[in-house]
């Protein structure tokens, strides 16, 4: 049985500003700040640990709806049939999804959500 691997992206050059999404800003560390957190660690004797989460923006929760066409070959992957009259297949999105312009700050505004 062949198996099949895709990465599903959305269109977020067609996304409008204050229609789609508001804000797409998300904070970062200043490289300052990094460092001296390091050194201060570091005199202090403490261990140093980090975490990468694989995906992270997939794990966004989205808070508005978001309606994204599907690719051709996925609609016939999914044998999925078109309302009559109507050529276009749509899906809503319940989580964030690679190409959304606003994508780094649901993922931030969630994990921020879990670390309070």
């Amino acid at each position: 049985m062949p198996r099949y691997k895709a990465r599903l992206v959305a269109k977020g050059y067609s996304q409008r500003h204050d229609i789609d999404y508001e804000e797409t800003y998300s904070p970062v560390a200043y490289l300052n700040s990094i460092r001296a957190m390091l050194a201060k660690c570091s005199a202090e004797g403490m261990e140093i640990e980090r975490c990468d989460f694989d995906t992270a923006f997939l794990y966004g929760k989205l808070e508005e709806e978001i309606y994204m066409e599907l690719p051709e070959g996925l609609r016939e992957l999914l044998e999925l049939t078109e309302a009559e009259g109507e050529d276009d297949v749509v899906c809503m999105l319940l989580q964030s999804l690679y190409g959304l312009k606003h994508a780094s700050r649901v993922w931030n505004e969630t994990i921020d959500k879990h670390l309070k």
